[in-house]
Parts: C-alpha cells; structure tokens; sequence
C-alpha cells in the first residue's frame, strides 16, 4: 500500500453482467515475484513488496499472475468461470481461476474508489464457491488459493480461515514456496482492511522471516508492516541484519509503518535514498538490480518512510529536496508540505 489506506467494503450479490471482454496477459506483472523459489533466478531484479501495490491489484498479481503467467481468451462472467473451476477441462480451468482473480481484483478496484463493480456477484455466489472450495483434492492448492482470495474479497470469513491454512504449508507441501507467498500477502492486504483474524497469520510469518527461500523472507517481511502479533517487530529488526538487500530494505520499510515507527530502520532507509547502496549491491550480485525503475521506486519509498519518523530527521528531508532523482526530490516536497 501506499500511504493511502483502503477501507474495508464488502461487494454485495447482484444481478446483471457486463459484456464480455477478451484479455492478454503477456507476461507476470512488473514487479511482482514469478514464484518464492526459484533461487537468485527469481529475484534478478528487486522484488516490489506487494503491500506498496493499490489495494485493488493486489490479488491480481498474487493469486493469478504469479502462478499462470501468460493466459488468453475469454473472459465471461463470475458464474461461468466458477462452473469452468468444477467441471471444466485442465486448460478451461487455469483460464477460469485467472478470470475469477482478476475479476475479483477489479471489483475491489472499484469499491475502493466508489464505483460499481464491474462484475456483479450474483445471488447465492459465495455458497458457490465455499462448495467448489470443499470439493477441492488435498493437493489442489493453486485453486485453493484463488478461490480462498475469492472468498476473503467478499468478506467471508472461510477464505480467510482457508488463507491461513495455506500460509502454514510445509516444504513438501509447497515446494517452489508460491501458495504461502500468496497465502501470506493476501493475509496482509486484509489485515490492512482491518480484518482482525488474519493477525493469526503473525506467527507464520515470524517463522517465515528466517527461512531459506528469498522470496517467503521477503514477502513475510512485507506482511509483518500490517500483521500485530505477537513477535513481529523482533522479527523484522532480526530481519535488518539479513544477508540479502532485499530481505533487509522490506525490513526497514515494514518497521517504518509500525506504530510506532522503529528508529533501528532509519540508517538503511537513508542509504536506500541515494545510489550509492544500490550501486554497490548490482556489482557485487551479478544480474541483480538492473532495472533502474525497481530502485527508483525504493529510493521513493525510503524516503516516504523517513518522512513517518516526523521531526526527528526533518534536516535530511530537506536535503533530499536536492536529490539527482525526481521522484525523490517529490516525495521530500510532499513531506514539506505536509508539515505546514
């Protein structure tokens, strides 16, 4: 998320459905992480905390794009992508389980910015998806997880109680660590919907902060800006000193949205401002850090996070205003302006 916190909003069974429309996806969207466990292959470039993401694109990215990559056709409507789910062939069902997400992503999109939702849920719906969800084999995880997002954007409780199953997978569950990846984000998107079950997921992510994979240290850094459990600060200044950049800069910008904010984060928030650290860090790990775009956005993001600590670092806020980045030099202004 950005400093811009959704609401919570719960989209409603209707009626009616738009027409149909025909979609590409070309490739995973920018930023976001192919799968939790695919080694330094996986994070050549900077993993983007999906909890800086809007709301509304959030499970589009976690719960689509990271497990089917490029997907065309059709896209219908709720109803007929859940019957593809049940009864559809292997093929039919990848693309209805992409639809169902991006829809559902769409629709909170919407709310979130006080639209109509663009696929209405019809009646009876949620049971719907609760009696695909039930009919699931034990190792059916894929379309466990986007039925369970499915469920926890329309408010239900069971998909939250189903994410946090998922989350708590094992190795041999989960091999390539994608279902707790997304098991665990999507529980942090809700918990800044202020959905108050899914603080149980804190623990997980403690656990997860020190695994092996980069990816579930990653993303369990990220969840843990909004999970209030018990434990979670400990973990994320434990995570500070973590042998990955990536690891190490969700650390600091998760303990920056803390309440209060902690001060062990702000001297690497202030190196993750300038390109002194980001230089260092692309000659030393070969093939990482290459898309200036991806450091540019941390450059941002550090400095918003410095602006949470207040007067305390006020004097380099302003001397950000003279940073060789754009971007950088915006986000100082806007703290300044904040503060008349």
């Amino acid at each position: 998320m950005t400093d811009n916190d959704p609401t919570t909003s719960s989209l409603s069974e209707a009626g009616d459905t738009p027409p149909e429309r025909s979609i590409e996806i070309a490739d995973t969207a920018e930023g976001a992480v192919a799968s939790a466990g695919e080694g330094d292959g996986g994070y050549g470039n900077l993993w983007i905390p999906l909890l800086v993401v809007p709301a509304g694109i959030v499970f589009a990215i976690v719960g689509v794009f990271a497990l089917f990559g490029g997907l065309a056709g059709s896209e219908g409507n709720l109803s007929d992508n859940l019957a593809l789910v049940v009864s559809g062939g292997k093929n039919e069902r990848q693309q209805a389980l992409f639809n169902l997400a991006r829809q559902a992503a769409e629709n909170q999109a919407a709310v979130q910015t006080g639209e109509d939702a663009p696929w209405p849920v019809p009646t009876g719906f949620i049971g719907e998806v609760k009696a695909a969800l039930e009919g699931l084999d034990a190792e059916e995880n894929e379309t466990c997880l986007v039925l369970a997002v499915l469920l926890s954007s329309l408010g239900d409780e069971q998909g939250i109680q189903t994410l946090l199953e998922l989350a708590r997978l094992n190795d041999e569950q989960d091999g390539d660590g994608r279902i707790r990846l997304g098991a665990l984000q999507n529980l942090g998107l809700l918990a800044e919907n202020q959905h108050e079950s899914v603080h149980e997921a804190t623990g997980i992510a403690v656990a997860l902060v020190t695994h092996d994979d980069l990816g579930l240290r990653m993303g369990a850094a990220g969840t843990l800006a909004v999970l209030r459990g018990e434990g979670g600060r400990e973990a994320l200044l434990a995570a500070l000193d973590d042998s990955e950049l990536q690891v190490r800069a969700t650390a600091a910008l998760s303990l920056s949205r803390l309440d209060p904010p902690d001060p062990m984060a702000v001297p690497l928030l202030k190196d993750m401002t300038g390109m002194e650290l980001w230089e260092g860090a692309r000659e030393s790990t070969a093939g990482r850090f290459q898309r200036s775009s991806d450091i540019q956005r941390y450059r941002v993001w550090a400095a918003e996070a410095i602006g949470r600590y207040g007067e305390a670092h006020q004097a380099f806020m302003i001397e950000l205003k003279e940073s060789n980045d754009l971007q950088v030099r915006e986000a100082a202004l806007r703290y300044e302006n904040r503060k008349l």
